[in-house]
């Protein structure tokens, strides 16, 4: 069995999983069978690579496998937008844009908190 110190990261890492297969599931599934969150798509990318990006990079220990999980998200984020031509979506370079910037925010907030947490300014 776990102990909690092993739990947490577990759970982050499948956490992490989880929310990229929502992504998935909402980039690539027909267009009218998602529900129209706001009138702003940009930002509803933004904001789920933000999440993916803070969820991907939350306990990474050095700063390679931080570096190294945001570019397998940004990468992510770019095949999806390609996959998408083929399945009665447009494939955007603004989305791609969105996704990164996301992304990029969520791991940033990440790294500052670490930074404090561990009293390194």
């Amino acid at each position: 069995m776990l102990n909690a110190k092993r739990r947490v990261p577990v759970l982050s890492d499948w956490t992490a999983l989880l929310w990229g297969v929502a992504i998935d599931y909402l980039s690539l599934s027909p267009a009218p069978a998602l529900p129209t969150l706001s009138s702003n798509d940009k930002l509803e990318h933004f904001a789920a690579y933000c999440v993916l990006g803070f969820l991907g990079t939350l306990l990474r220990r050095s700063k390679y496998s931080t570096f190294s999980m945001l570019i397998a998200i940004i990468a992510y984020g770019g095949a999806i937008e390609v996959v998408q031509h083929y399945v009665d979506h447009h494939m955007e370079l603004g989305d791609f844009i969105a996704n990164t910037c996301g992304a990029l925010l969520g791991a940033t907030i990440v790294t500052i908190s670490n930074s404090i947490a561990i009293g390194n300014p």
